[in-house]
């Protein structure tokens, strides 16, 4: 009888385990925003919407355009725009914005680009760097002086999100500030 019993208890421990993982991947499988995006923060790294993103989109939405790179360098890419945004007209962050023809380009070929220069490990060296176009923008000088003195040797962008057909490099000291202010970007454009 004791026997019977403690094959009852392992099978119900099985049962409950199997249940447990089951809910554990639906639930960090699930993805409340219909749009095929997931995120752990302020707003998702990737977002397949199949809208197509313009310039007109941000500048409608106050962003400040600076310049408007030549793409020659970046593959598939339609047009880079770098500007500013910020409610506070004292406290803008800087922004690159990359247009893509499409979603499934921006991921085929803009993330391998995006991913060169963001983050801890970006590549700001002009021998290095394959799009070499606005690398001075994309660095962060430290020191007094800003460009003309300081060191410029740290990424300005330190993360990105895919969203529709664009690309967008937020200015942040770390992944988490980079991309609240990418998040406050995508809040405003319609």
């Amino acid at each position: 009888m004791k026997k019977a019993n403690s094959g009852k208890a392992r099978l119900l421990i099985l049962l409950l385990a199997v249940t447990a993982l089951s809910v554990a991947t639906v639930a960090c499988g699930s993805d409340s925003s219909g749009g095929g995006s997931s995120s752990d923060g302020p707003i998702a790294k990737i977002d397949a919407t199949e809208r197509i993103y313009t310039i007109q989109d941000f500048i409608d939405a106050g962003f400040k355009k600076a310049k408007t790179y030549d793409v020659e360098g970046l593959p598939e890419a339609l047009e880079v725009l770098y500007g500013f945004y910020g409610v506070d007209p004292y406290n803008r962050q800087e922004y690159e914005v990359r247009f893509y023809p499409s979603h499934a380009e921006a991921i085929a070929t803009g993330i391998d680009y995006a991913d060169e220069v963001t983050g801890p490990d970006a590549v700001l060296l002009k021998d290095v760097q394959r799009y070499k176009e606005g690398l001075r923008e994309r660095r962060l000088c430290t020191g007094n002086g800003g460009h003309h003195v300081g060191k410029c040797d740290l990424p300005k962008y330190f993360d990105y999100v895919v969203v529709g057909n664009m690309i967008l490099l937020c200015q942040g000291k770390d992944s988490s500030i980079s991309l609240q202010n990418c998040a406050d970007m995508m809040a405003v454009v319609q």
